[in-house]
Order: C-alpha cells, then sequence, then structure tokens
C-alpha cells in the first residue's frame, strides 16, 4: 500500500514541479504567461486538449490503484508485475523528474507550454539540450515509460502510445516554428544535435 500511495504523492510532486512552479517563475521574471494555449480549433490547441485528458487518465489510474477491486477493471499485464520491472519503473520516474528540473532550469525564462507566437525566446544548445533538442519531452516520455513499468496495464500503454503520438507532432510543430525565428542557427544546431537524443 504503502507503494500505491507513493506514486499518487510522486505524481503531485511531479505536476507541481515540472509545470506550476516553472509557469510561475516564468510569470515573476518576465511577466509572460508560460502556457500560450486559447480555445481555438487550431492543432496546437487540440494538442492540449489530448494532453489534459492525458494528465487526467494518468492521475486516474494512480488514484484507482489503491483500490485493488477497481484496478482490475484497467486490464493489468499481469506478466509484467515483477519487483525488478516496477523497480526500474520507479528509478526511471526519479531520473526523468530530475532531468526535466535541470533541462527547465537551463531553459531559464524560454520555458513554454505551446508555441509562444508573440515572444521570441533565446535558443538553447547547451546543457541538456546539447545532447537532445527536446530534453523536456524526452523526460516526460521516459516518466511515462516509469509509469508503465510501475503500473502495467491498458490505460497506462495507450497513455504513452498516444503522448509519444503527440509529442512527435508538436515538436515537429515547434521546429518549424524554430526556423523561422532563429533561421540559420537552428538549422545547423539540427544538424548536430538529435531530436530526441
Amino acid at each position: 500500500m504503502a507503494e500505491k500511495i507513493y506514486i499518487v504523492v510522486f505524481l503531485f510532486l511531479y505536476f507541481i514541479i515540472v509545470f506550476i512552479y516553472p509557469t510561475i517563475r516564468v510569470k515573476r521574471k518576465t511577466g509572460i504567461i508560460a502556457y500560450v494555449f486559447s480555445n481555438t480549433d487550431s492543432l496546437q490547441d487540440y494538442i492540449r486538449k489530448v494532453l489534459t485528458l492525458i494528465n487526467f487518465l494518468v492521475f486516474f489510474m494512480v488514484l484507482v490503484n489503491l483500490f485493488d477491486l477497481v484496478y482490475q477493471y484497467l486490464i493489468p499485464v499481469n506478466w509484467l508485475e515483477i519487483s525488478i520491472i516496477k523497480y526500474t519503473g520507479f528509478i526511471l520516474i526519479h531520473i526523468a523528474l530530475l532531468w526535466i528540473v535541470i533541462a527547465q532550469v537551463q531553459m531559464g525564462n524560454s520555458w513554454r507550454v505551446g508555441i509562444d507566437l508573440s515572444t521570441k525566446t533565446e535558443l538553447k544548445t547547451k546543457g541538456l539540450f546539447s545532447v537532445s533538442r527536446n530534453p523536456v519531452f524526452l523526460g516526460m516520455l521516459i516518466t511515462l515509460t516509469g509509469i508503465f513499468l510501475i503500473l502495467p496495464n491498458a490505460i497506462s500503454l495507450l497513455v504513452l502510445v498516444t503522448t509519444t503520438l503527440i509529442f512527435q507532432v508538436q515538436v515537429r510543430l515547434e521546429e518549424e516554428y524554430l526556423v523561422k525565428k532563429h533561421g540559420k542557427s537552428y538549422v545547423d544546431y539540427c544538424k548536430k544535435v538529435g531530436r530526441w537524443f
């Protein structure tokens, strides 16, 4: 039961550390709201809506995990419920959180959720950005992989696969924007550093 409670607490803290705190930090330092989505019919806003649903599913899943009888309805993958796999998942989610925090610190005031068309942010190429063009997204995918290993079921698999596909679209939208904003310097950066690693 302790592990079940831990994963709930971890995810609430994760959400605060990864989304809420950086948003407050950027707002205080720049006056800019880091969430740049609106309520339109654009692809960018559609992605936001899907990711909001995915966040809900993750929290729903870890809360349902507290109740064994209900958890069975999430269609667990029983043959993956092995201690070493579960602990590998716990290691991954902690490494991923640290990775994301470092990447966000290195982004500084350039951190955004969505594409900020109104502000030209600085192109980051140092630190974790020298090994991955999208270290925050990569960290989030590692987090969801860890969650799948901790709670292998149909919902966690659906969340991992769907988020992977959505992130593939999102990073390509961001790349198009960054080419327009930074031109040759971004193109040269893409030649040196991979999209994921």
